[in-house]
């Protein structure tokens, strides 16, 4: 595989994050083929399907910004990259999370670490992610300070 197509694929892996940690959801349904198979049960509790990727989108965008106040995601380590096949591409991140939210008085993290797999596909010319699961690894819910 080039490393041109290495390096795209990073990026989009890190742009897509980006736009979920900035709710810029409009910004995200660009990188997604029109039904890819989503499973984010770990976060959503929707079960993981093929679903319209504005439907995954909604989801993200209820969890994410109608419980918590701000998020803050980040690739750790290396990225494995891998040509499947022509127009196919396989990467798996690890990520760690962090979700801030207040309950009364008192302000709450939820730490995750997990990891994504993808499937990009080659769509008019462009990678899309065809397939996304997000396997988490440890989940914590504390009060900022503990």
């Amino acid at each position: 595989m080039s490393s041109a197509v290495q390096t795209h694929i990073t990026e989009l892996i890190h742009q897509v994050l980006l736009y979920q940690d900035q709710g810029q959801w409009d910004k995200l349904e660009q990188y997604f083929v029109e039904k890819p198979f989503i499973d984010d049960e770990a976060l959503t509790d929707q079960l993981p399907g093929q679903r319209p990727s504005s439907m995954a989108i909604y989801n993200w965008r209820r969890i994410v910004r109608d419980l918590y106040y701000s998020a803050k995601q980040k690739v750790i380590g290396g990225m494995k990259i891998e040509r499947t096949g022509k127009k196919e591409v396989e990467a798996e991140s690890e990520v760690e999370a962090r979700y801030y939210t207040a309950k009364g008085n008192t302000r709450y993290v939820m730490k995750m670490s997990g990891v994504y797999k993808y499937t990009f596909k080659k769509v008019a010319g462009r990678w899309k992610i065809a397939d996304m699961r997000l396997t988490v690894l440890k989940k914590t819910f504390e009060p900022i300070g503990a």
